[in-house]
């Protein structure tokens, strides 16, 4: 019993005939004929039922569902030897680093590797804890500390550090005036809006939502729209903001009596303790000459899980 006796079986079993089967397999009607036989001798008895219509017989409707397994397997096997051969990384990141930081050193790397299957999932922290502990990932950028009881220590690869800064559209930031403060910002604006960028919230950010007029909790996109639109004031990472700040689209209002605030991550292997295979090293490189480039690299001074609440509770964004 062999592979093409198999795959004749099933193939005439689908078209109902031993002429329509040998011209898609592409073979003579003789070699099909000859490979049933041959089965039919492996397994004991006939397969099919021969006429104007080509029918399974009992035994060849009880051997067609193990037949149909051993092809699928086969398949499943060509597939994963191809992706071995292609080679495959798999990363997933925090969607507010996304466009910064992970889609050029994704393009030079496929530039490089254009025969390598690359997979790039984003979401929140907690998400992406899954995908490292399912193992499905081999490189992960998530919140830090990590705070995640799913995880193990982990040990980053590279840490980042990104200045949140409170913003306004250009008419709003002028009402505010200069050097404002606290109590001049909330006075001001109508409302104030915040991310899921937090594995715990800092202590700043929940004292402005307390002194805010309205407060409303939102995903990046209409958030900045309500920014843009004089309607509301909220934090956006630095770099998120090069182009709007360059084109007037928004002004820097940091408080002048509130502390800075950072959202700290980190770029992390997909298996703990054990160092990146070379294409996922190198695509990790990549990811952190990327982040040297923008300003936000920062030496790991932290053991893995050191921190507090306010300057490394990051990155969590939906």
């Amino acid at each position: 019993m062999d592979i093409d006796q198999l795959r004749s079986f099933d193939r005439i079993v689908r078209d109902g005939s031993f002429t329509k089967a040998a011209a898609r397999l592409n073979v003579t009607q003789a070699t099909i004929s000859m490979r049933m036989r041959t089965l039919e001798q492996h397994v004991g008895g006939p397969l099919f039922v021969r006429g104007r219509k080509v029918e399974l017989t009992e035994r060849g409707i009880a051997f067609l569902p193990y037949a149909r397994r051993v092809l699928s397997t086969l398949v499943e096997s060509e597939e994963a030897m191809r992706v071995m051969d292609r080679g495959r990384v798999a990363i997933g990141t925090l969607r507010s680093l996304v466009a910064p930081l992970v889609t050029t050193p994704v393009a030079e790397f496929l530039a490089e590797h254009p025969h390598v299957e690359l997979d790039i999932e984003e979401g929140r922290h907690r998400e992406i804890a899954e995908w490292l502990h399912d193992r499905r990932i081999d490189l992960g950028v998530i919140a830090w500390p990590n705070l995640d009881p799913l995880l193990d220590p982990l040990e980053p690869l590279a840490l980042f550090r990104e200045r949140a800064h409170l913003v306004a559209a250009p008419e709003l930031a002028r009402a505010i005036g200069p050097s404002p403060t606290l109590q001049r910002i909330f006075e001001i604006a109508p409302r104030f809006v915040t991310h899921l960028w937090w594995q715990v919230t800092p202590e700043p950010i929940l004292a402005m939502q307390k002194m805010a007029r309205g407060t409303s909790l939102m995903t990046l996109e209409p958030s900045r729209a309500l920014i843009e639109r004089g309607l509301a004031i909220g934090h956006l990472l630095a770099p998120q903001l090069a182009a709007d700040r360059e084109f007037g689209r928004l002004v820097i209002i940091d408080p002048v009596d509130g502390p800075p605030i950072d959202r700290r991550s980190a770029l992390v292997a997909g298996r703990p303790g054990e160092p990146p295979r070379p294409l996922a090293a190198d695509l990790a490189a990549r990811l952190i000459a990327r982040a040297q480039t923008l300003g936000i690299l920062e030496p790991a001074r932290h053991e893995p899980g050191e921190g507090n609440a306010f300057d490394g509770d990051s990155a969590s964004e939906p």
